[in-house]
């Protein structure tokens, strides 16, 4: 990995806290690699042999139905893990991975992170914290989801892909916005009607590019919205 990279596994919920040589220990082998578009990365009920960062790209986990259709759920992108639960408990995978745009990606692999983790007690304890941060966070998830509009819950997601804090950012879109829409916890109708809305907030759209005027406006938006945002139904 060169500083880059190492920087985005390290802003990970799963190894948030660690101190990059620690990372690098828990990581040493796993090289990056780059997945074609609509490459599977494994399927369901497979053993749970690896788990996956995304470093750039985007890869969707789902589950496949008899009919053809399928039910999506999860969409990752750079600085995301997927696969680690399985993992973890030397499972098979409840769902199956696939590349929804190019994605460069670390795959690691199972035996090898466990026999690490077990022979360094202070290291294990140290992913126990990170692990509980990363249950925290997808509490906080679900309570978003619960409680901001379409719209917000967009706008919180767009500055989660900005690669600035402040000012002007583009950011880029899997071109199936309905897997945005999956992710989001909303229809896609919905999330064409959240864009509309965040037009007032600088949000403009060409393709899958998405141009945000002011980061912080949009952050400070998503974090709170007009009172009429938060009360509207989606």
């Amino acid at each position: 990995m060169d500083e880059r990279e190492l920087s985005i596994v390290c802003g990970t919920r799963l190894f948030a806290g660690l101190k990059p040589e620690a990372v690098s220990k828990l990581l040493h082998g796993a090289a990056p690699r780059t997945h074609a578009k609509g490459q599977m990365l494994f399927e369901q009920g497979e053993p749970a042999n690896a788990f996956y960062i995304v470093l750039d790209g985007w890869v969707k986990v789902f589950r496949p139905s008899v009919v053809g259709d399928e039910a999506v759920f999860g969409v990752f992108t750079s600085g995301e893990t997927f696969g680690e639960a399985a993992m973890f408990i030397q499972g098979r995978y409840p769902a199956a991975a696939q590349v929804v745009e190019e994605a460069r990606l670390i795959a690691v692999h199972s035996e090898v992170f466990r026999g690490r983790v077990r022979g360094d007690p202070d290291l294990a304890f140290e992913m126990l914290a990170s692990m509980s941060r990363h249950l925290h966070s997808l509490i906080n998830q679900v309570e978003q989801l619960q409680t901001r509009s379409s719209a917000q819950r967009l706008a919180q997601f767009l500055v989660s892909l900005a690669p600035v804090e402040e000012g002007a950012a583009v950011v880029a879109l899997p071109y199936d916005k309905s897997l945005i829409a999956y992710r989001l916890g909303m229809k896609p109708e919905s999330l064409s009607r959240a864009f509309v809305r965040l037009r007032s907030q600088g949000v403009t759209t060409d393709g899958n590019r998405v141009m945000l005027g002011d980061v912080e406006r949009l952050r400070v938006y998503g974090e709170t919205g007009p009172l009429r945002e938060r009360m509207a139904s989606d």
